[in-house]
Parts: structure tokens; C-alpha cells; sequence
């Protein structure tokens, strides 16, 4: 994947993802690349949060007021960002499947790793536009924050061919409940370690 191709690509998911998402697909990247480029991708996310919480500041208007104690620390969010991205693309495999859904975990993880690119790419534009118009760095988490939604629905609507975003819609919404109980349930098991090893 060169530059030029990336580049095209980045705005193809913006203005068609239906498109964008069957490009993708049609890749058919290897399996064990797809999954380093996920872990890469959080990795670098993880950075470029840990880079956001500074400029934010300790302050009360800052960002880090906002996070879980346990998650203001670089290392510990880009382990629980890598954690939530692999729960997250088993689960709308699952989910989608038990719709009636076509897709792989393959094809979701492909899809939901060109996000996490997407997503670093604001990330870096969040920083500069706080630096330099804060105010526009809100809109611009606000606008990302929806048209990521609406291109995540698609893109799950184009894996499990279901012809259908609300079906889509309905597979991301249970997918986002499975992902959040089992997030709840490992945050329970490693709260009981903690106690306990105490």
C-alpha cells in the first residue's frame, strides 16, 4: 500500500465508505499483517493520546481530569485500546454473524485497522488545531466523533452484506453492549486481583 493509493483511499472513506470498505476487502491483506498493523496502529494512537493529555493539561478544563486514574497513563490506555480493538472486532464478527452476517474476523479486523489509521490522522490534526484554535479543535472531535459512527456502520453493513445499514446500525449497537460487558467483566477480574493481592 503506497502513499498515493493510502491517500486516495482516506478520501474514498469519507466521501463513499460503501466503496472505500469493499476496496478494502477486496485486498485481502494477510491475516498476521492485518493484526501487527492493528497493534501499530494502537501503539501510535496511544502516543499521540498521551501527547493530547499534555496539551490538555492538569488543569480543570484539561483532558486528563476527564479519564480513569488507571487510564491516564500512556502504557495502560494503549493496552486497553489494543484489548477493546481486538474485543471490539470479535464481537461484531460474532454478532454479525448471528444476523445473518457474511463477514469474517478477517474482514472486520482489515476494516476496523484502516479506522484506527483514520483515527490517527484527526488525532495529529486535533493537536495542531488545539494549539492553534481550540475552539475548532472541539468541532472537529464533534464532526469526527459522528462521521466515524456513520462510516463504522457502513463499513459493517459492506462486510456482512446484510443490504441493510439499519441492520448494520443494530449489529454495531449490540456489538458496542458485548464489547462493554466484557470490558466490565475483565475490569472485575483484574479489581478482584488487585484487592486480593493487597
Amino acid at each position: 500500500m503506497n502513499t498515493a493509493f493510502a491517500v486516495d483511499l482516506f478520501r474514498q472513506t469519507l466521501s463513499a465508505p460503501r466503496d472505500a470498505a469493499a476496496r478494502i476487502l477486496a485486498l485481502d491483506l494477510p491475516r498476521d499483517w492485518l493484526w501487527t498493523a492493528l497493534v501499530l496502529m494502537g501503539v501510535l494512537n496511544g502516543l499521540v493520546y498521551s501527547v493530547v493529555l499534555q496539551i490538555g493539561g492538569p488543569g480543570e478544563g484539561g483532558a486528563a481530569p476527564m479519564m480513569p486514574a488507571a487510564l491516564q497513563s500512556p502504557l495502560a490506555f494503549t493496552m486497553f485500546l489494543i484489548g477493546a480493538l481486538v474485543l471490539t472486532i470479535v464481537v461484531l464478527s460474532w454478532v454479525g454473524q448471528l444476523m445473518g452476517g457474511k463477514a469474517a474476523v478477517k474482514d472486520i479486523l482489515a476494516l476496523i485497522a484502516w479506522l484506527q489509521l483514520l483515527r490517527l490522522v484527526v488525532q495529529l490534526a486535533l493537536i495542531v488545531l488545539m494549539l492553534a484554535l481550540p475552539l475548532a479543535g472541539l468541532i472537529l472531535v464533534l464532526v469526527a466523533s459522528v462521521w466515524g459512527l456513520v462510516i463504522l456502520v457502513i463499513f459493517v453493513d459492506e462486510a456482512h452484506e446484510f443490504g441493510n445499514v439499519f441492520k448494520a446500525a443494530g449489529a454495531v449497537i449490540l456489538g458496542f453492549l458485548g464489547v462493554l460487558v466484557g470490558l466490565s467483566a475483565i475490569f472485575g477480574v483484574l479489581g478482584a486481583l488487585v484487592v486480593g493481592g493487597a
